[in-house]
């Protein structure tokens, strides 16, 4: 089904849904919180954005460090990325499939199938503005449900466990706030405590996941720089379907690219997308028309990007999913914002962010349900290729001085 579609239906659906389940919530949620008892095993609800799911990584490892079991229900296109973040073993991740109504519609009743069998103690529901994904942490029957609330869509009385959601706080921290919210006795988590703390197990996961995918991506930049690629940077054009209005213009990637290359003479560059991009990504590549420019889209799966990566100095990306996948690494990444805020939304790791903060940003916002009628997006084309190359420099040069240092100290 098209997001579309899927919008309309949480919405017309969702919302007389949420009310008539609500009128018995009041009493189900005093009597869940008169027998509370801590959690064992949780149901995490994280459905549309891959980005999402890594910003909600340090919650879900903050409950893993106390004895919590996460499961997790999500679309089936985020099954990769679920994996790459090491969040769940795929025996506890429920796929949902949306390719049409029909099978969006058997999915729901295998879903409910699933989780009415491992009988959830706890439900958390990571989406900030979701009617549908309430109504699933309710279905499962789960005795706690944390969700936002004041996040700009009604879902009645379903979150037994309702946790303010704040714009002035990173979404990994209001994931915490959820994480938080099924654990009170515990000390509340701090930010970057667990941060840290997930990303010291880090590197087991990307191990495991370069691992898998290291003999594919060698061979793929052989092929694609016969001469070598020892100082590669990675672009990411894509934003994905779902806001557009992310896209930074085409034309200025590849006024990037050719600039990067006259000022970098042993500098690599690789266009990354996914398969139905590769026609698009191809011709920015042939226009960039250099031997050290080729495109990479459609070339490796989500479980293989760690390991291109772990082989690239930097990733220069609009807000999407391959930046965040980058933060389960080493790499840094430049990341360009425009219709969304980085103060809510940046990568973690080693991200910067590039945001014009034009008056009319952030236009999609959790109040209009992350939906914007804008068809010229001026936050995007205010960014210049100047700053973007400034920001390059200061990333490229740093890490060039790092390996002069290191070169120095071992000869």
């Amino acid at each position: 089904m098209s997001t579309d579609t899927m919008r309309w239906l949480d919405r017309w659906l969702g919302v007389p849904l949420c009310f008539l389940l609500s009128l018995g919530a009041r009493w189900r949620n005093r009597r869940a919180s008169a027998a509370s008892a801590r959690p064992r095993r949780v149901l995490c609800i994280q459905l549309a954005e891959m980005g999402s799911l890594v910003l909600a990584a340090p919650a879900v490892h903050w409950l893993q460090a106390r004895g919590v079991q996460p499961w997790f229900v999500s679309f089936a296109r985020n099954g990769d990325c679920l994996a790459v973040a090491g969040l769940a073993p795929a025996d506890r991740v429920f796929l949902w499939r949306t390719q049409n109504p029909w099978i969006f519609a058997a999915d729901f009743l295998r879903f409910l199938r699933w989780a009415w069998t491992l009988r959830f103690d706890a439900a958390i529901d990571f989406e900030p503005c979701s009617r549908f994904s309430a109504l699933l942490g309710w279905l499962a029957g789960a005795r706690l449900r944390a969700g936002y609330t004041q996040a700009g869509a009604y879902r009645g009385r379903l979150h037994s466990l309702p946790v303010p959601y704040r714009n002035d706080r990173h979404m990994s921290e209001n994931c915490l706030a959820l994480a938080a919210a099924l654990l009170p006795n515990e000390m509340p988590p701090q930010p970057a405590q667990a941060e840290q703390a997930w990303r010291a197990r880090l590197p087991a996961v990307s191990a495991a996941t370069a691992a898998a995918g290291g003999e594919r991506v060698g061979a793929l930049l052989a092929k694609c720089f016969p001469g070598g690629a020892g100082g590669l940077l990675l672009l990411n054009p894509n934003a994905g379907d779902l806001l557009p209005q992310r896209r930074w213009p085409l034309q200025r990637y590849i006024e990037l690219a050719c600039r990067l290359l006259e000022r970098y003479p042993q500098l690599c560059i690789g266009i990354i997308g996914a398969p139905a991009e590769a026609a698009t990504v191809q011709a920015m590549a042939t226009a960039v028309a250099s031997p050290r420019c080729a495109s990479l889209a459609g070339a490796l799966s989500i479980v293989e990007l760690p390991a291109l990566f772990a082989q690239t100095r930097l990733l220069v990306s609009n807000d999407s999913g391959p930046a965040h996948v980058a933060s389960l690494t080493q790499t840094p990444s430049l990341v360009l914002f425009g219709p969304e805020t980085p103060l809510l939304y940046r990568p973690l790791g080693q991200a910067r962010a590039l945001y014009a903060g034009l008056p009319c940003s952030p236009c999609i916002r959790l109040a209009n349900q992350r939906r914007s009628s804008c068809e010229n997006n001026l936050c995007m084309q205010a960014i210049s290729v100047e700053s973007v190359l400034a920001e390059v420099g200061i990333v490229l040069d740093a890490a060039g001085e790092r390996d002069r240092r290191v070169a120095s100290a071992n000869s």
